[in-house]
């Protein structure tokens, strides 16, 4: 035993000398940095999840359903019996609706297109471009953490980051809020100043089936 300690401490000066004395610098990752690997993961991640959606004024809730597997991104907005669609695909985007037993969509931009605004369905910027914003646009936010959330009811545990645009960068789009991600990047909850809410209720980590990206019922080009 004694032998190995005077080894080792003949051998600290040699190493002293290797390392020139300095210390390794740690790297700490700022919040923003943080925000921005989560929100990467969650623009490329395949999955299935479920959203309760809660608007204050006028007070009114809706179930969020949502199949991502890039390029494609279909969110459903559900509010009593009808659906409203926004489906994106490689070969295009169409805006589907469910009424009854009525069934119709339209072919309302080509690929790669932007989507008119009447028929951009809001929520589907949460899951496409507002997180591409927050991984690629690191100085266009000021990001803060905020108390992270326990997994809970078979939802991940998700870290919080409170997000302003900077008003000196016109390209700060992403509106102002809290925003949680789990470890996999996918949004688990969001609170905007105004009262509204986003919260994840359930997901499925594996790619959607494809038929979850056809629209369901033959698509109609807008009238021009």
């Amino acid at each position: 035993m004694f032998r190995r300690v005077s080894a080792l401490l003949t051998a600290l000066p040699l190493l002293a000398a290797c390392s020139g004395g300095s210390h390794p610098h740690t790297t700490v990752a700022t919040p923003s940095d943080t925000l921005a690997e989560l929100a990467a993961m969650g623009a490329a991640a395949a999955y299935t999840a479920t959203y309760a959606f809660h608007q204050m004024s006028p007070d009114t809730t809706a179930t969020v359903q949502v199949w991502h597997a890039e390029p494609s991104l279909r969110v459903d907005v559900v509010v009593g019996g009808r659906t409203a669609t926004l489906l994106t695909t490689s070969a295009g985007t169409y805006s589907c609706s469910i009424n009854g037993s009525t069934r119709s969509c339209l072919l309302v931009a080509s690929a790669g297109a932007p989507v008119p605004a009447p028929f951009d369905v809001a929520p589907a910027s949460l899951f496409s471009a507002d997180l591409k914003a927050l991984a690629t646009q690191t100085t266009a936010y000021d990001v803060r953490s905020a108390p992270a959330i326990a997994a809970a009811a078979g939802v991940p545990a998700a870290q919080c980051f409170d997000v302003t645009g900077r008003a000196s960068v016109p390209t700060a789009q992403v509106p102002a809020g809290r925003y949680c991600l789990t470890g996999s990047g996918l949004l688990a909850a969001a609170t905007y100043p105004s009262g509204n809410t986003v919260r994840l209720t359930a997901v499925t980590m594996s790619t959607p089936a494809a038929v979850q990206f056809a629209p369901y019922a033959k698509p109609t080009p807008l009238p021009s």
